[in-house]
């Protein structure tokens, strides 16, 4: 049996990872747990989720690793908003195009921990990201549960701009989740990004998101 503990941003990527990703590894012999990442501890009690420091992030996942030292470890951070004293942030920024800006942040990351078992993973921009694989999949789950207006053809407008999902960029009212919080402003990150990821489905999500399909292949590989 092998096992992979994923340190994960938030409560959306947590239950995507469990419920999408787990779900598709499980009949391979490989066993997902995704925990937030701890970000304090006070009176006894740890506190969990929302990426601040990379402090934060590098000790829990060494902790995790000496802790289950039998089992790998991946992440799953936004490059939205990482906070800027992760590993050669300041080099990674100069990159223009996306996907090299997150391997250099992935491939420092890696170096800095130096782990045999690290399988380092930053989705592009954000995981509301993935959601645009499929924008008729998000309206329609996105209205039926709000009884809201249909707001397909914004959606449409908004995938024509980028050459992929990962594409969709990070800027302060241009992030795909402040999107789509704009066009639905009762839109609930955690429940309907569970909806509208299991409406997609996983090879859907791979085929358009050329970053997370390489990093699933990479997890499915360690069997």
């Amino acid at each position: 049996m092998i096992r992979i503990n994923i340190v994960v941003e938030g409560h959306s990527e947590e239950q995507f990872v469990r419920d999408i990703i787990g779900e598709y590894l499980a009949p391979k012999g490989i066993y997902v747990c995704a925990r937030r990442v701890k970000t304090g501890r006070k009176s006894g009690k740890d506190y969990r989720g929302g990426v601040t420091t990379y402090a934060k992030i590098k000790n829990d996942v060494l902790r995790w690793l000496a802790e289950d030292n039998t089992a790998y470890l991946s992440t799953f951070f936004d490059l939205y908003r990482l906070p800027n004293d992760f590993p050669q942030f300041k080099e990674a920024q100069k990159q223009q195009e996306p996907l090299q800006r997150v391997l250099c942040l992935e491939t420092a990351f890696e170096n800095d921990i130096n782990h045999e078992k690290l399988i380092p993973y930053i989705q592009l921009f954000e995981f509301e990201g993935l959601l645009f694989s499929d924008v008729q999949a998000i309206d329609e789950c996105v209205t039926l549960t709000l009884d809201a207006p249909s707001q397909l053809e914004k959606l449409h407008h908004i995938r024509r701009q980028y050459p992929t999902p990962e594409h969709i960029n990070d800027g302060a009212n241009t992030a795909p989740s402040k999107r789509l919080g704009a066009l639905y402003p009762y839109y609930d990150k955690v429940l309907h990004g569970s909806l509208i990821s299991e409406a997609i489905g996983l090879n859907k999500l791979r085929q358009e998101c050329p970053h997370f399909d390489k990093w699933v292949s990479r997890l499915e590989n360690i069997a």
